[in-house]
This record gives structure tokens, sequence and C-alpha cells, in this order.
């Protein structure tokens, strides 16, 4: 088995490559010399192909330790791990380990190489040739949104933390590989920069359909990325494994209603994406535009404002009519900068705390490469809030109206 089952590893990368494979983990337990209790206790769970499952839980509760046995950084004591059907616990760690991507916090950056070097390790081992290497570096620069005549050469130190995270899971997808690991790795960086990071993987996995398996102590976090969350107790026992949704309308008991915490409500939030939601036009013109022919459109839309865009059709400033009358012909001089966007698989939450930064009510929505897509106002938003909440209401009447 030259590698991990669930595919081989794509020629050229990107988006067409590996997808997912299942994992079963089967009564996993680890048990450390001198001490009386397990670490690990009796973990048995099936993830699916291309899921994202997120194990969520109090300091110290062994889910760190359930994910680095996985790819056996830490040896089970007992129990199965299967991939696609296969044990791996027969197989060489450090093979798997090459086939298995995992990102932590800080990212893990070797501070002695740069930014491709860090990338091209796990390639190099397997003894892909130079040139496949090498695109393959440049692709997944691209592919988690660094250009790579900017940042190829750069080392570690001269990164902000945020693109340290970034180059830190291009390195773990590099490969490939049916299998990511992701322990707390958005845990060290400020919120902004954790929510673009946040955002950023679940575009990466809209696209790759990995298998994911991700720690966080943030119950937030993991209602944002879990497509589902194992909430764990002591030495992992699962208290409850379902989706985000399942557990905060219906927690398996006093345990896990405490780690839901107040405010299920808002936490639900972070279910839905701006994607789902109506999300509105607005006039807009470019840096091209003719002056008279965006006074035109102005004038035609009923709003008193337009939204510029540039070239590459990216959000750049909001241009009310007093604003071009001031301008001349050099539009693009003047105006409101649009300093926060939201992409399209931002969650309402996200779109929320947008809002409220901006006075006018309203903020630019995006696509995958920037690339302007609508809008979305305060009203839009607490309209989709209002059928959150009847939805809940809804469905407590029909709860307790079951005998």
């Amino acid at each position: 088995m030259a590698e991990l089952p669930g595919g081989s590893v794509a020629e050229s990368g990107g988006s067409t490559g590996t997808h997912g494979a299942s994992i079963e983990l089967e009564h996993l337990t680890k048990r450390y010399p001198g001490s009386t209790d397990p670490s690990v206790d009796d973990v048995t769970m099936q993830i699916g192909a291309g899921e994202t499952v997120v194990l969520v839980g109090p300091s110290g509760c062994g889910k760190s330790t359930t994910l680095k046995m996985i790819n056996r950084l830490i040896e089970p004591t007992g129990g199965r791990i299967r991939i696609d059907g296969a044990d791996v616990t027969a197989m060489d760690p450090v093979r798997l380990r090459r086939n298995v991507g995992y990102a932590i916090q800080s990212s893990g950056l070797f501070p002695h190489l740069t930014a491709a070097q860090n990338i091209a390790l796990v390639p190099r081992m397997l003894g892909w040739p130079t040139p496949r290497i090498r695109r393959r570096v440049e692709e997944m620069l691209v592919l988690v949104g660094l250009d790579p005549g900017e940042f190829h050469d750069r080392y570690p130190r001269g990164l902000s933390g945020g693109q340290q995270q970034r180059v830190g899971v291009a390195r773990a997808l590099a490969a490939d590989p049916p299998v990511l690991l992701m322990d707390e790795p958005f845990g060290a960086l400020d919120p902004i920069t954790r929510d673009r990071l946040q955002d950023e993987l679940i575009r990466l996995q809209r696209e790759l359909h990995k298998t994911i398996v991700f720690v966080t102590h943030d119950f937030e976090e993991a209602i944002k990325l879990g497509d589902r969350i194992a909430v764990l107790r002591e030495r992992s026992r699962i208290a409850q494994f379902d989706t985000p949704e399942a557990i905060l309308t219906g927690p398996a008991d006093d345990f896990v209603s405490g780690f839901v915490g107040a405010g299920a409500a808002l936490k639900r939030l972070n279910l839905t994406r701006v994607r789902d939601m109506a999300i509105a036009g607005c006039p807009t013109a470019t840096e091209d535009t003719p002056l008279h022919e965006i006074l035109d459109r102005l004038r035609g839309s009923g709003t008193d404002e337009i939204l510029l865009l540039d070239r590459q059709r990216r959000p750049g400033s909001w241009l009310r009519r007093g604003d071009l009358l001031r301008s001349g012909d050099s539009p693009a001089r003047t105006g409101t900068p649009v300093r926060r966007t939201v992409p399209r698989d931002a969650t309402l939450r996200d779109a929320l705390e947008a809002l409220l930064t901006d006075s006018a009510g309203r903020v630019a929505v995006t696509g995958a490469d920037g690339e302007y897509a609508g809008v979305v106002d305060m009203g839009t938003l607490m309209h989709s809030v209002h059928e959150l909440l009847a939805a809940d209401r809804s469905a407590d009447a029909g709860g307790k109206s079951t005998p």
C-alpha cells in the first residue's frame, strides 16, 4: 500500500485531487504508565468521508490525545483505527503521518525554511520530482490566498500570525492527503484573523472535500465549522455526537447544556451562511466608468450612493452624489473606503458583526476571489434572524404537543 486508502495522491493537486476517506475509531484507549485511569477511555466513533467533525470539550478531557492517536503521534494502548476500512494501527507510523495532513496552533513552521520550503517538506519526503513540487507549492499558496510572487521566499518571521497559519494549512494539504487533522489551529490568533481563517477553511473544504477532524475548546468555533460535533467529557467519553443544530436545539444532558451555554438562539447564527440569504444588489460602477454614466446609474437606482469596484470587481469605496460632484473626473479618489466585507461562506453572525461596525447598516458580500456579489443590510439580516427564531418556536411547540 503505497499511500493511504481513499485514492492515490493526485499528480497535479488542486481541487481535482484526492477526496476524503472514512475514519473509524474502535474502542480507542490510551493509558500512560503509572496512571490509575486512562487518558482516553474506549472511544468508538465513525466519521464519514469528506465530513468535518469537531472534537470539543473542557481542557484536559483528552480531545488532543484522541486526535493524535489517529496519525499515531501518540500510540494507542488499545483499540483500532481504520481509514477507508484499512487498519492503520499496523502501518509504519512515519509512512502514515506522511499521508495524513496535520495542522497545529501557531502553525508549527520551521523558522529556518521559507514558506515554499515548509510547504514542500512532505512531497519531498515522498520523493516527488522537483518540477511537480514546484507546481504544487504555487498551487497551495494560491489555494490559501497567498500570492506566490510575494510569499514564496518569505521566512516565517516575516509573516503575520494569520499568514503563518495559512502556510501551515498549505503544508498540511501539500501531499493531497485524504485526511486532515487540526489541533486548535486558530486558537492563538486575534478574533478578526481567526474569523477570516475559519471562513477560508470552510471555502477550502467546499473545494477539496477532505475528511477533517478538528479540535477546539471553543463551542462557537465548533458550531461554525463542524458538520457534526463530538462533545467530550473526561477521558474523551462522548456526551453527544450530532449535528450542531441538533445539539443546540436538543442537548443530551446537563453537561452538554452547560457547554452550549446561554443564548442558543444567537449561536444558531453560526449555522446559517450568507449564501443562504436573499442577498440584495446595489448600483455599482468601476474605476473606468465615466462620471456622467455613474451619475445616470445613481439617478436611475433610487438610492443615494453607489459602490465603486476596482478592475478585479472588488469593492473599493461607497460614493454619494456629493462625492461625485466634488470628484471631478476621478471618482476613485473620493468616497468612503470599504473597510470590511463578508464572503458568501460567512455566517450570519459574521455578517451581523460587520454590519454593527458600519454606521450605514450595510456590508458588501464577496465571492471566492474577493469579487463583488451583492449587499447584506440590517433589514435582510433581521428578517433571517426572525425566521430562525420562528422555526425554533415552532419546533418547541411541536415537541410539547407530542404525547
